[in-house]
């Protein structure tokens, strides 16, 4: 069968961009994607060498009552709407540099467990917004929904909550509960205490004062503590010991060694799960039909998969794999397991010796090509795939 060049201008058959739509819809591998193998194998290579937020940081995952979950969100919708933007004044204080219209309740968990319900009783009859400054020492973001969660759970609706230090320093906020009413002329009507938004809004605006208990705020600023504690991280440690740990983590392929050379033909076949149409609504494959990629899209590379930690399959892998390049066709080595001990010491002197392309096999490739021993060597050959599975004595 003739191979289809794309180096020059190319007629794309109905067939041809079926096959093209297929690469595009089905998540398993097949022959023609030798580029979706490189993007895989390329992703998990590569070891995660940025600045990773430590665990305070992290939200927990949690399973959240969904009015809550939902209305957490719209909160911070409204804050993000509402225009806040963080700027340094010429003092080097934060401020916010537009006006935004709301109202928010103040507090902390430095509060009495029923003036805070009272609080998110007061903010779930007037829509308005719990506004937290932080998170409490040493604890992470998720504890604020954590204990939130009891004292609002039967409330109807659920009071929306957000944590944002910066409408604390905007309205200077010293003390919980306070209650802040912006209106649409940025004019603000505010008071500590809970006298509630229906007295509230009826007042001139300014500060009235205290107009209850109010108690001191238990969390530091989220951005000032974010600051402190990352001032404290040794990020360069941080990633060196992500370096030097990057191989205890990585998934191994236990593929025992080939006892003989065998080889086998590897059905690339792809059965359509649906119709499959061209743009302009013509139908290009129906249902149940079956399409062989690799006599339209080849194979261009030739894998070669190996286990790292044995030097007699790492002789076969480089032996097979240049007598592949005489031939012109570029290889690509993929190694099952590697010594975790010796690390990037053992993967670089692997990719030394064998003077090539060195990657992490994958599932994809062993499932997709029913790897069960090695080394093995995957080429297309015309309109099909073969695997040569290659014992530790000469190469075929």
């Amino acid at each position: 069968m003739k191979k289809m060049s794309l180096a020059g201008p190319t007629r794309f058959s109905s067939r041809f961009l079926a096959v093209t739509i297929l690469h595009l819809s089905f998540s398993s591998a097949w022959a023609g994607e030798d580029d979706f193998f490189l993007k895989e194998i390329l992703k998990q290579q590569q070891p995660n060498m940025n600045r990773q937020l430590p665990d305070w940081l992290k939200t927990k995952p949690m399973h959240l009552n969904p009015s809550l979950e939902k209305l957490l969100k719209e909160g911070n919708k409204m804050m993000v709407q509402g225009g806040t933007s963080l700027e340094e004044d010429m003092n080097g204080k934060r401020s916010l540099a537009k006006a935004i219209q709301g109202r928010w309740i103040f507090v902390s968990f430095g509060m009495p467990t029923h003036e805070l319900k009272a609080a998110a009783e007061e903010a779930a009859a007037t829509k308005s917004i719990l506004v937290f400054r932080g998170v409490e020492k040493d604890q992470n973001t998720g504890l604020i929904t954590k204990k939130l969660l009891p004292i609002v759970k039967n409330m109807k609706p659920v009071p929306g909550a957000v944590i944002d230090p910066t409408l604390f320093t905007r309205f200077n906020v010293t003390a919980v509960p306070t209650m802040i009413e912006t209106d649409a002329e940025g004019k603000t009507r505010s008071a500590r205490g809970l006298p509630g938004f229906k007295w509230l809004s009826k007042q001139e605006p300014g500060d009235h004062g205290q107009r209850g208990p109010i108690y001191g705020i238990l969390e530091p600023d989220m951005i000032e503590e974010i600051q402190r504690r990352a001032a404290n991280i040794d990020w360069d440690k941080q990633k060196t010991t992500a370096i030097a740990n990057f191989w205890k983590n990585q998934e191994e392929f236990n593929l025992r060694p080939a006892e003989k050379n065998k080889e086998r033909s590897v059905d690339m076949t792809i059965v359509s799960t649906q119709d499959i149409f061209h743009p302009d609504g013509r139908l290009i494959i129906k249902k149940g039909d079956r399409i062989n990629p690799q006599a339209m899209m080849p194979m261009r590379h030739a894998y070669i998969v190996f286990d790292a930690t044995s030097q007699k399959q790492v002789a076969i892998a480089k032996k097979a794999g240049d007598e592949i390049l005489k031939k012109g066709k570029p290889v690509i080595y993929l190694f099952s397991k590697i010594d975790k001990q010796r690390g990037w010491d053992n993967y670089n002197e692997t990719g030394d010796f064998i003077n090539g392309p060195l990657y992490k096999l994958n599932k994809s490739i062993v499932d997709r090509f029913k790897l069960e021993v090695l080394p093995t060597v995957i080429e297309g050959e015309g309109d099909h795939v073969v695997a040569k599975e290659l014992a530790s004595g000469e190469v075929h």
